[in-house]
């Protein structure tokens, strides 16, 4: 499984070490591949994390080529998987304190599920 970590407070070698996975903030350009679906009372992140999920599975119902090029695309950057994914939410809590999924880590189930066997050959 690809690693996802919090890009907060990278710096210099470490920063360049993460493949960015979000939306544009604090120096860190728009992936392309950030979650559009942000939490908001009534709507919690493990519902943004299942939209994003369905979003997905939209988008390449919609173009399945494109889709398969920009997921090697990125599965190429992370260097077969070595290189993590980096996001902000990767360490969020819910509010009764347990970790919440985040899109970056749908992102490396997909990208392990697509690439994992045949990417480390």
């Amino acid at each position: 499984m690809i690693r996802v970590v919090n890009v907060k407070g990278l710096r210099g070698e470490a920063r360049a070490g993460v493949v960015y996975v979000g939306r544009q903030f604090a120096g860190w350009p728009n992936s392309g591949w950030g979650n559009p679906y942000k939490p908001r009372p009534g709507f919690d992140a493990v519902a943004a994390v299942a939209a994003y999920r369905e979003h997905l599975a939209r988008v390449e119902a919609d173009d399945p080529e494109a889709f398969a090029y920009v997921l090697r695309v990125t599965w190429d950057r992370t260097e077969g998987g070595a290189k993590p994914l980096g996001c902000w939410c990767v360490e969020a809590t819910a509010g009764d304190g347990s970790p919440v999924v985040c899109h970056a880590q749908v992102l490396a189930e997909l990208l392990a599920d697509r690439f994992g066997a045949k990417g480390r050959v």
